[in-house]
């Protein structure tokens, strides 16, 4: 059985033949040493923790293959650096994630309040038509619905010059109604 104190040749030859009693020496040795190393470098105790976890699953997945030409102290210190780096750069990805993301839900966002915007013009509208005088209302819907001004003259039984009268004034209470309820938008 290894003890606290063995030379660190000792754990790692125990440590590459699967002995777990030299894991658990490893880790009760270092991983306070490593917790607080890692802590002082990304400020989050949960994730100084999580890569304290990593580096030692990482030396048990590799016992039978790991090389280590330093002390293990240094060694350990090395696996908790690329950690602490991939740690950061997992960061800085899930951060340009956010970013992206929050752009998209900006884009989103103004296109929501551009719908609304719309919306609201459009119902603005339909209230305006709804109060314009029968024939009136009849000669600006048929225009809008592609009919010529003789059509609607002829469905409406009015000479072509009524409808466009009627198609020109609807067509300036509209203008005047949205110039009143969106000042900032110009509509000639």
């Amino acid at each position: 059985m290894l003890q606290v104190g063995r030379k660190d040749d000792d754990i790692v030859r125990q440590l590459k033949l699967g002995d777990t009693a030299a894991y658990d020496l490893l880790y009760e040795m270092y991983w306070k040493k490593l917790y607080v190393h890692i802590l002082t470098r990304i400020k989050d105790e949960e994730a100084a923790k999580d890569i304290v976890q990593n580096v030692f699953i990482n030396i048990w997945e590799r016992k039978e293959t790991i090389i280590i030409k330093t002390s293990l102290e240094q060694f350990l210190m090395g696996a908790a650096k690329f950690q602490v780096l991939n740690y950061f750069r997992t960061e800085k990805i899930e951060e340009r994630v956010f970013d992206h993301t929050l752009r998209k839900f900006e884009d989103a966002s103004v296109s929501i309040n551009e719908l609304s915007d719309y919306l609201d013009l459009e119902k603005l509208i339909e209230v305006e038509i709804k109060g314009f005088p029968e024939k009136m209302r009849h000669a600006y819907l048929l225009k809008h619905a592609h009919h010529s001004t003789s059509e609607i003259a002829e469905k409406l039984n009015l000479a072509e010059q009524t409808v466009s009268n009627h198609i020109c004034e609807a067509m300036r209470r509209i203008r005047k109604r949205l110039s009143e309820k969106f000042p900032e938008r110009l509509i000639n």
